[in-house]
């Protein structure tokens, strides 16, 4: 029998869920065997580990898919307080006390509001500090700041994100959270994926969030470039009808698609419909020169992905 059958096995599975939730509940005190959320988490992240690491070694599997979902799960355990428990404020770690008082409210996180240094909308780096409240003025400590994610929201493309029920998101190069797909709906021709994540995990950062999407394997679907420099704009006629025209190579922009007009920073400063597209022109409405002449860039507005957190 090959590894990968030996790892896939129904035996396999069983054992090793059965073996983590003995290590779980001998380290926390919680029973996790019947938890509809971590037998849930274990299945969907069980698949990857066998992707995640290159061995022959069923023990060299099994000891990963130890580590890697234990972590998860005792982390998420950790950041949960039993009911039965009653704790004084005044007893609580600093750190810990400034990260519960700090979760606050929902926020949508737009890859269209990303920095410039970005590479595209799966791969992208952006700031929060704006909207944060006040933290205590404790000066080693009032940098960090956390939030939970609690779904995503996407256009359906043709790449290898959707090929899976499960995506992830990597936030700040490290903490790779898990997301399951909770539902579908459609917008004209468009189709949106929302998913849901599994965990409760706490996200810290310092003002600036990198956030990169990834599929069931971890790998970044698309690497693209997914905005587009105006090489020129000018006011033309056609049909009678007076056009602003925007030459932009490499375009694949479709008629009446919405697309998003940026700023030399990036910085998103308006929508328009493309009228007409003529391979790499595209008329969208009259604008005015003046108001053309801080646009450098453009984008599609409907492949704006929408992260939610609380904050």
């Amino acid at each position: 029998m090959s590894t990968y059958d030996m790892y896939f096995s129904k035996q396999n599975k069983n054992y090793m869920f059965s073996t983590l939730s003995t290590l779980i509940l001998q380290e926390t005190g919680y029973d996790i065997k019947n938890d509809p959320k971590y037998i849930e988490l274990y299945r969907l992240y069980y698949p990857g580990i066998f992707d995640a690491i290159d061995t022959d070694e069923l023990s060299s599997l099994n000891k990963h898919l130890i580590n890697t979902i234990g972590s998860l799960i005792l982390k998420n355990l950790k950041t949960i307080e039993p009911i039965h428990q009653v704790n004084d404020v005044a007893s609580k770690p600093v750190k810990e006390f400034i990260k519960t008082a700090s979760i606050k409210k929902i926020k949508n996180i737009y890859s269209i509001q990303r920095e410039k240094e970005s590479k595209n909308r799966f791969n992208f780096k952006i700031g929060l500090s704006e909207s944060l409240p006040e933290l205590p003025e404790l000066p080693e400590l009032t940098e960090i700041r956390y939030f939970v994610p609690k779904t995503i929201t996407l256009l359906k493309e043709q790449n290898s994100l959707f090929s899976n029920d499960t995506i992830f998101i990597r936030f700040n190069g490290q903490e790779n959270i898990a997301f399951h797909l909770k539902n579908k709906y459609t917008l004209g021709e468009d189709e949106y994926y929302t998913y849901e994540c599994l965990t409760e995990d706490s996200i810290e950062y310092k003002g600036m969030v990198t956030i990169e999407i990834l599929n069931y394997l971890l790998i970044c679907p698309c690497t693209k470039k997914d905005i587009f420099k105006i090489s020129k704009s000018k006011t033309i006629n056609y049909e009678d009808t007076k056009y602003t025209c925007l030459q932009l190579k490499d375009n694949d922009f479709s008629l009446n698609q919405e697309i998003g007009l940026l700023n030399d920073k990036y910085e998103y400063l308006r929508s328009v419909f493309v009228k007409h597209a003529f391979n790499e022109y595209i008329l969208i409405e009259k604008t005015d020169s003046k108001d053309m002449k801080d646009i450098s860039y453009c984008l599609k507005m409907n492949q704006n992905i929408s992260i939610q957190i609380l904050i």
